[in-house]
């Protein structure tokens, strides 16, 4: 779950532009390389962002004027488990869809004028279907239907270096896996903590 918010000087992005940037934004922070599209689908169905256009924006004391370069703040909400270890993620791939709008894209990697924070959501504190859900939770639902399908098959044939995350459907590379995990002969890595923990769950339950 993430809710990605843009914020631009009003007049800064044309209609169009809002658009291009938010669904590269969409697909840039949930890519569909190395996962299955069940997975993806439910990610980004978790996945909201909106652009807010401030009639006022101040700088160094003083308005952004129109005929300034654009600056632009992105703040992107994720549960507290996963700020530190996506927000190597998030930033760059946020600055550079900004950039592919930008009339200079280089500008934005040499002043400061696009800023990136990456918030944590305490656990539990954020919910749907009426009730609060952890980063497990989510995970979970996220995951349901590519868990609950046959996935047993996508051990076969991976990439060399690779091993395939038996959660989300991910097949990560072993020097990127948060965890690596060996069970019956299999290799498992895990593209995040989540869906370790949530693996760790499952098993547990399996076992009672």
């Amino acid at each position: 779950m993430m809710f990605v918010e843009v914020f631009v000087p009003r007049g800064t992005l044309t209609h169009d532009q809002r658009r291009r940037v938010s669904e590269r934004l969409m697909t840039g922070l949930m890519p569909e390389e190395g996962a299955p599209a069940e997975s993806v689908e439910a990610a980004r169905a978790f996945t909201q962002v909106v652009v807010h256009e401030p009639e006022t924006w101040i700088v160094g004391g003083r308005s952004v004027a129109p005929t300034d370069p654009p600056r632009y703040v992105v703040r992107v909400s994720v549960p507290g488990a996963w700020r530190k270890e996506m927000s190597a993620l998030i930033i760059p791939e946020v600055t550079r869809a900004l950039a592919e709008i930008d009339p200079d894209p280089s500008r934005l990697y040499d002043e400061s004028h696009a800023w990136v924070h990456v918030v944590g959501i305490a656990e539990g504190s954020c919910g749907v279907f009426g009730q609060a859900m952890g980063s497990t939770d989510i995970v979970k639902v996220i995951t349901k239907s590519y868990r609950e399908g046959a996935q047993g098959d996508r051990t076969e044939d991976l990439p060399p270096g690779t091993a395939l995350d038996p959660v989300c459907g991910m097949t990560v590379p072993l020097a990127d896996a948060a965890k690596i995990v060996k069970q019956d002969g299999t290799t498992y890595a895990f593209c995040g903590s989540a869906c370790h923990a949530v693996f760790a769950q499952d098993q547990r339950a399996a076992v009672h």
